[in-house]
């Protein structure tokens, strides 16, 4: 047990993770003030924020299953989500991860490289370049290759029986049969119920437990029966009777007090109440309770601190890659410009106008 600690401990500090989990080590330990400051905000007497690492380990101690929604691209949720994967106690209680930027197609190449074997990076490149999300989302973002890339390095210091397994819940699409939109749709349409099935059949069915890493509007909980059926966490709920426990990452002034990686629990405080379309910057979740969505939330800052995961636009210098998304992108009608993966893009990220659900719900 020694050993295995120090190896990870070397883990840390090669990969720079070391001075991440002393972040994780400082925000644990200012949690009580930050309960104490805080708590005049929520209009309660107290509220448990937790650092991420904290409140999945205790989320998993209730549930099988945790979902964490993401908002796509943003660089502070892949540093939390590296924090989360480094921390020697993630394997004590997660035995698979679920991810949506992963191909299933590609599911026996992840297995390999995850568990240290030989995979060239040409061919493990098409894990997160050939989803249905392509040419739209090309997976090229470094936050994304990290996490396959590190879940392997902490394999490497467990037993074979303790690895964790990475679960590609993306539908299996195969681009090189692909010349019609409709041929697109067909997967598209089948993304939610395709994830519902890899965790029932991959997990529950196997006794086992899954860390769910999804955009949050797949991982929202239905705020009443028949509403968001079709969506991954819901359908598993219906079709399982198990609670997913899940997580959304959005932003609103009034967490501005709290350290960024804080989860804070929606029950009990005037998270459960708010306006799911404000927090969210979602005008179509305008009028439905945070609450009735999701059990906490993950704020990882205000809108204007936040950045992006940006791509080496040098990787579309290959000409047979090129070809092949300007491919992709006929069939579905050009609808995305292309040359922007060519161009140097601003590390803010884009911060859309604060949502109004009260001029929303007056429409």
């Amino acid at each position: 047990m020694n050993d295995a600690r120090l190896t990870r401990r070397r883990f840390l500090a090669l990969t720079g993770a070391s001075t991440a989990t002393g972040a994780i080590l400082t925000t644990s330990s200012t949690t009580s003030s930050t309960t104490s400051s805080t708590s005049s905000l929520t209009g309660s007497a107290e509220v448990a924020a937790r650092d991420l690492t904290q409140a999945v380990l205790a989320a998993f101690e209730r549930h099988r299953l945790v979902a964490i929604g993401e908002s796509h691209g943003q660089q502070e949720h892949g540093d939390a989500q590296q924090m989360l994967l480094a921390d020697p106690r993630l394997p004590q209680v997660v035995d698979d991860i679920v991810v949506e930027f992963g191909n299933a197609l590609y599911q026996p190449i992840v297995d390999r490289f995850v568990a240290g074997g030989a995979v060239d990076d040409h061919v493990l490149r098409q894990v997160w370049r050939n989803t249905t999300q392509s040419p739209g989302a090309t997976g090229d973002q470094p936050i994304r290759e990290q996490f396959f890339r590190t879940v392997r390095a902490v394999n490497w210091t467990l037993p074979a029986r303790r690895r964790i397994r990475v679960l590609l819940g993306d539908p299996p699409i195969d681009w090189s049969h692909i010349t019609t939109q409709d041929q697109v749709d067909a997967f598209l349409a089948q993304r939610d119920a395709h994830m519902a099935s890899v965790v029932k059949r991959e997990v529950l069915a196997k006794k086992r437990r899954a860390l769910i890493c999804y955009g949050s509007g797949h991982v929202m909980h239905s705020p009443e029966p028949g509403q968001n059926a079709d969506h991954a966490v819901p359908l598993i709920e219906e079709q399982t009777g198990r609670h997913v426990y899940v997580i959304v990452t959005g932003s609103h002034p009034r967490l501005a007090a709290f350290p960024r990686r804080t989860v804070i629990p929606c029950s009990g405080n005037w998270l459960e109440s708010t306006d799911a379309g404000q927090f969210m910057d979602a005008p179509r979740l305008c009028g439905l309770p945070l609450g009735k969505l999701a059990d906490a939330v993950l704020y990882l800052g205000q809108a204007t601190e936040l950045t992006q995961s940006l791509w080496n636009p040098a990787i579309f210098l290959d000409p047979v890659y090129w070809a092949e998304l300007h491919r992709r992108n006929a069939i579905n009608g050009n609808l995305i410009d292309l040359e922007k993966y060519r161009q140097q893009q601003p590390i803010t990220m884009p911060a859309p106008p604060p949502v109004s659900c009260a001029a929303n719900r007056g429409h």
